[in-house]
């Protein structure tokens, strides 16, 4: 009997978040020539679907039907404007009751936003895409994990940002159908069966919104613009007349983050560029403010889950394709 794969669409959905995974559950059942998943789209108001790229999508059913599908796995999709789209009681209760009668549920990109007002994230350990992962972590005793991209709790699986929704369909054809089916899936669909990268790999610093003072927002372009010699925590604290203590504050208020942390992410941010321009280590290390190679190394591998060789080497192939 097929396993029912349902994904829910909010108006304005991330096309990708919807077919990208499609996709892959329907490869599965093109290369094992019979129908393992039986998949189908959901709508919480019209079953035409309006995607933010401007395509419509028809879905299958709506929310508001009163039978609840028994699915092997309910998905939630993303979409640019999530932080926004805040329902009915009616319509969360009615995804709550889909997600609880699923064998598996959860959410792709940002739909990890709209399944965090169900209570249904509540303490679960989480990802979303990055640049909305400091929105899902205000919800209480949700644990958000901002680098992974795709993660796996109990029944709940939940994806990073828009692409990774393919990884997060390739972890469940393996779950259902084993690691040769799903390693066929990725090479049919020329796609890494598991990516050599986390989602720090896509974060560009420069996209945050800084909110609050505007003394803390100078520091913070001061110091990526004097990398170099910005040697320690303690010389940001100086440059900005507060104790170190008070400007921990700042950054755990401002960022949800320590400044050692984000200073070091900086300095592995310009590395990843100075890398993809083709300078040696040596050299990078030096213009990144790192003492040297093997302290770059051990930073570079920290944040970003591999060394600087191997990221070099990634970013070439995918320069060279």
């Amino acid at each position: 009997m097929p396993q029912d794969m349902v994904i829910l669409a909010v108006p304005g959905v991330q096309l990708l978040d919807v077919s990208g995974p499609l996709d892959v559950f329907t490869e599965a059942n093109r290369i094992l020539k019979r129908q393992v998943y039986r998949t189908s789209v959901m709508s919480t108001d019209s079953l035409t679907i309006h995607s933010s790229s401007g395509v419509r999508v028809l879905a299958d059913r709506l929310l508001s039907e009163k039978e609840v599908i028994s699915a092997n796995t309910f998905l939630v999709a993303g979409a640019p404007e999530m932080a926004g789209f805040l329902p009915e009681a009616g319509v969360l209760a009615a995804i709550s009751r889909h997600c609880l009668q699923s064998q598996r549920y959860g959410s792709i990109c940002s739909g990890a936003l709209l399944l965090a007002q169900t209570g249904l994230l509540k303490g679960k350990r989480v990802t979303t895409h990055w640049a909305c992962a400091s929105e899902l972590a205000r919800y209480p005793e949700v644990r958000v994990d901002a680098d992974a991209l795709y993660v796996v709790d109990g029944r709940l699986r939940t994806a990073a940002g828009v692409t990774s929704g393919l990884d997060l369909a390739l972890r469940l054809v393996e779950e259902d159908l084993g690691r040769e089916v799903a390693l066929d899936v990725a090479n049919n669909l020329v796609m890494f069966f598991r990516r050599p990268v986390n989602q720090t790999h896509f974060t560009r610093s420069t996209a945050v919104t800084l909110s609050g003072r505007s003394a803390f927002q100078d520091l913070l372009r001061w110091s990526t613009s004097n990398l170099q010699s910005v040697k320690t925590v303690t010389m940001m604290a100086a440059h900005i007349n507060l104790s170190e203590r008070h400007l921990s504050r700042l950054f755990r208020q401002e960022l949800s983050v320590a400044p050692a942390q984000w200073l070091e992410r900086e300095r592995v941010a310009k590395a990843k560029l100075l890398l993809a321009q083709g300078l040696p280590a040596k050299v990078v290390s030096s213009e990144c403010g790192f003492s040297g190679v093997d302290v770059m190394r051990r930073a570079f591998t920290r944040v970003t889950g591999m060394t600087p060789g191997v990221y070099t080497r990634f970013t070439a192939a995918g320069n060279s394709s």
